[in-house]
């Protein structure tokens, strides 16, 4: 038995010695797609002392979304308030029904989530933060419905809404 495995063993010896390639390279270089999404430049990322008063904005949209609180509707623009519930002055009276579509586990995210950063943009007196930016201090919620992909935060004098 042991030397037909020893035999089988050196019959395939030149078969596999024949897949080494003798050091050639197989794959080409890695380059970015042409539908990449992700940014070839640096980040836009703004100074965060400049940012504070947007991304605090946001930070206490997204912490009043998680205990219900109808206070959080005061942050956001007419227009992003017309798109995500439906009409101007319709957050808080729309806000329950916006919330219980959200899993139990991404309101339990939403108490624990934090702004780092904000993005100059897209327009001046603007900045963007991107669902993938914010912290989480649990599992990360998922987006959609009330959680953008994206939240654009303009700002008014030394107010500023969720607009986007």
């Amino acid at each position: 038995m042991r030397v037909r495995s020893s035999l089988a063993a050196l019959a395939l010896l030149p078969l596999l010695a024949a897949c080494g390639g003798g050091g050639e390279v197989t794959m080409p270089p890695l380059t970015p797609e042409p539908g990449d999404s992700r940014p070839a430049q640096a980040s836009t990322a703004a100074p965060a002392r400049q940012t504070l008063p947007a991304r605090l904005a946001l930070y206490k949209y997204l912490r009043g979304i998680s205990v219900g609180d109808a206070r959080a509707c005061a942050y956001l623009a007419p227009a992003y308030e017309r798109r995500v519930f439906g009409g101007p002055g319709r957050c808080r009276s729309g806000l329950g029904r916006a919330r219980a579509k959200l899993r139990p586990q991404d309101l339990a995210a939403l108490r624990g989530v934090t702004v780092p950063t904000c993005e100059a943009g897209p327009g001046a007196g603007e900045c963007t933060v991107r669902f993938e930016h914010l912290r989480w201090k649990t599992a990360p919620a998922r987006p959609g419905g009330l959680l953008a992909a994206s939240f654009v935060l303009r700002g008014r004098g030394s107010r500023w809404l969720v607009a986007g």
